[in-house]
């Protein structure tokens, strides 16, 4: 099974707090619950960042659709986890990279890594995001964690920063 980072680190307090921004599916649950999924951690396969982009202007319409960003947030929330002792940093890797690859029969792309500075400590903001939405329901958490290079099958792709690298590809890139 997996569990998404906004089931670990909101409650149903942050819902209220957020009004259409928290709005997901499954709803946002009491900090009881939130504990409960930490302390059972080790029945979790995967954590899915269940990366919802919708803008602020969908978020607070009439009719605003579940979901929120996670793309970006996950990773730095989950390295501060590991930097309080709330996980080991192998059981993290274990359930963002070996798990979801094993489930789902997929090889390890050759020449393909991340360089994460985890001196970076850091508040997390959405001026700070490379995503269009311009919203986080993590606005002011604390994070570790900045990535500072992405290679993908030998090629860097990113680079403080900065996406870098040749033109880019319309196929799916498995990485």
């Amino acid at each position: 099974c997996e569990v998404t980072p906004h089931h670990l680190f909101l409650t149903e307090d942050d819902a209220q707090r957020l009004g259409p921004l928290g709005y997901m599916k499954p709803e946002l649950k009491p900090a009881s619950d939130v504990e409960a999924l930490w302390a059972n951690l080790d029945v979790i396969d995967c954590i899915a960042d269940d990366h919802a982009p919708h803008t602020l202007a969908e978020k607070q319409g009439d009719d605003p659709p579940p979901g929120v960003p996670g793309l970006e947030t996950t990773l730095p929330l989950m390295l501060h986890a590991v930097a309080e002792g709330r996980l080991s940093m192998d059981k993290l890797v274990e359930m963002v990279d070996s798990n979801p690859r094993r489930i789902f029969a997929l090889d390890r792309p050759p020449e393909t890594y991340a360089v994460i500075d985890l001196d970076h400590h850091y508040a997390i903001s959405p001026d700070g995001l490379q995503t269009k939405v311009g919203w986080t329901p993590f606005e002011g958490h604390d994070a570790v964690g900045a990535v500072r290079r992405v290679v993908v099958r030998g090629q860097t792709v990113y680079k403080d920063g900065q996406f870098v690298g040749g033109e880019r590809s319309p196929r799916l890139i498995l990485a």
